[in-house]
């Protein structure tokens, strides 16, 4: 039986290799990173198959399934993950901060008042309490909460901002552009801060100020509706009418995008599996020149449904723009894979070739994709230009 106890060794070896093996987590986290959200909630699983005590890995478990619209399964792993360290106030507040998306609103609030009695240094949790109770219209309360949080990091931005919308609700224009000041000079990138003190601005009824807040606040984000609203009032009362109307226009467009993403991401609270609705919203996204969302929509669209021609062939024309023309090609080919009528994917497919001087194939392509759509402009178009050029090529 000598050799009894070196196998018991190795079994031990093996069984704590897999135990605190992180290959799974570390796949998912460049998944996360990827935007692959999904796919980090399978590697993450996993991993805490493996580990059943780490309430990192169940933290992390629940912040993947919460990115891919999986929200009880990100309550059930939060939950775990605070069973496994009661005492870890940043789980405490994602876990709130989900309850809020969920509309559970007293657990919420019956979470953040634990965190922070027991750990009354965790500045989010005092800013997000300070939301759930400006939320119901108790400001004086979110004041209190929002001051804690300050308290705690004096240069957290977010609550600086927040204390401010308080103080407006409340008519106390000075105290608000004080709190406005301090979240600018924490972040002066932020147009939601440049806004607010925008806003406290225009509300005294000093237009000039207002203009140039709201106007800095366009120039730092350019998609942001409420921003352009208020610097189209704000001209208009300030006589600038042709700009101020100009504004208002773009904010009108823009406002109707966000609204069509409000009511998507309803949709997706509701129908997480909804492939349609990821790609719908992945859509909106793209024509405002959010790639990067759009791109992670249409991954969630395909891990809802692989065969869903459109999301392939769309992120095919995030790669075309990038410049990545293998990744276009194989998801242009994909698409067609899924379903070979799809004309657009033959109109990518061509367009790739057409970069790659590959005029034949290309040729090939784009009569292909005329044999499903005979008058589609563009593949008309480039099916007549690379025409030409092949045979200039040719002689």
């Amino acid at each position: 039986m000598s050799w009894y106890r070196p196998f018991l060794l190795l079994l031990a070896i093996v069984g704590c290799a897999e135990a605190t093996d992180p290959a799974h987590e570390v796949q998912g986290d460049r998944s996360m990173r990827a935007g692959r959200y999904g796919e980090a909630a399978v590697h993450y699983q996993r991993a805490v198959d493996q580990n059943e005590k780490s309430a990192v890995l169940y933290r992390k478990l629940a912040e993947a399934h919460a990115k891919n619209e999986a929200l009880p399964a990100a309550v059930r792993a939060y939950e775990q993950a605070i069973t496994l360290a009661p005492s870890d106030a940043k789980t405490q507040t994602e876990l709130a901060i989900l309850f809020t998306r969920l509309d559970r609103y007293d657990d919420a609030l019956a979470l953040l008042e634990q965190t922070v009695r027991e750990q009354p240094d965790r500045a989010q949790a005092h800013m997000v309490l300070g939301l759930l109770h400006a939320r119901e219209g108790r400001y004086p309360a979110a004041i209190a909460a929002y001051q804690r949080a300050i308290a705690a990091v004096p240069k957290y931005g977010e609550a600086w901002f927040n204390l401010g919308e308080a103080y407006l609700k409340q008519n106390d224009y000075a105290a608000a552009e004080q709190a406005f000041s301090s979240a600018v000079a924490a972040d002066t990138t932020s147009a939601q801060f440049r806004n607010g003190l925008g806003r406290s601005y225009y509300l005294r009824r000093d237009y000039a100020a207002a203009v140039a807040e709201f106007s800095r606040a366009v120039r730092l984000d350019s998609l942001f509706a409420q921003a352009r609203f208020n610097l189209g009032n704000a001209l208009l009362r300030s006589g600038q009418k042709e700009e101020g109307r100009r504004q208002l226009a773009l904010y009108k467009q823009l406002d109707d995008e966000e609204e069509r993403i409000a009511m998507l991401k309803n949709t997706l609270a509701t129908h997480p599996d909804d492939a349609g609705a990821y790609h719908d919203l992945a859509v909106v996204y793209g024509q405002r020149g959010q790639y990067r969302e759009a791109r992670i929509r249409y991954l969630q669209a395909l891990d809802r449904d692989p065969r869903f021609a459109p999301a392939h062939h769309n992120l095919g024309n995030i790669h075309f723009r990038r410049g990545e023309m293998a990744a276009a090609e194989q998801r242009f080919r994909r698409a067609l894979q899924a379903d070979s009528t799809y004309a657009l994917a033959h109109l990518g497919l061509g367009n790739v070739q057409m970069l790659r001087k590959e005029y034949e194939r290309a040729i090939a392509s784009f009569r292909r994709g005329l044999r499903y759509q005979p008058d589609h402009p563009k593949l008309r178009r480039n099916l007549a230009a690379a025409e030409q050029i092949a045979a200039q090529v040719g002689r």
